[in-house]
């Protein structure tokens, strides 16, 4: 008499097999996902986001850009703000023709399952110089000037 060979159980094959390939596209989808959504720079809420990332970054020369002429002009510039694990959301913009309120929701912390986060709405007060949209205010994390106003 020979001795009986194991077969693999095909059901639990299939299981493994569908685990695996879950697997496989999660890491596809963790390590192929894109940064923010690119705004248009020549609008309102593509001002707020370059202007956001470069404080972020601490580009404060390129921030100092962004700025309306008569605040870059006397600019009391102000202490930079730790803003790390900063998240923003444009949640709407008024635009006005030659002046744009831009309303954002600004989240820092971890959030979820990493720890507490705080969430709050935040404004963006711009103005028409020539072609471009330059900023008046910004939240307080922020500001780059004293005299940049705080947006409440």
């Amino acid at each position: 008499m020979e001795p009986s060979v194991a077969r693999p159980d095909r059901t639990l094959i299939a299981i493994l097999s569908v685990i695996a390939a879950i697997v496989v596209i999660a890491i596809v989808v963790v390590f192929t996902r894109g940064g923010p959504t690119q705004v248009d720079p020549t609008t309102p809420e593509g001002v707020v986001q370059a202007y956001s990332r470069a404080m972020v970054d601490s580009d404060y020369e390129t921030a100092r850009s962004f700025l309306a002429s008569d605040v870059r002009d006397n600019c009391d510039r102000a202490e930079p703000n730790f803003i790390e694990g900063l998240r923003m959301t444009i949640i709407s913009t008024d635009d006005r023709g030659s002046s744009a309120v831009v309303r954002v929701a600004m989240e820092y912390g971890s959030g979820a399952f990493g720890g507490s986060s705080y969430e709050y709405d935040g404004l963006f007060a711009l103005t028409r110089e020539g072609d471009s949209w330059k900023l008046e205010s910004a939240p307080w994390e922020l500001a780059l000037c004293y005299n940049q106003g705080i947006s409440e």
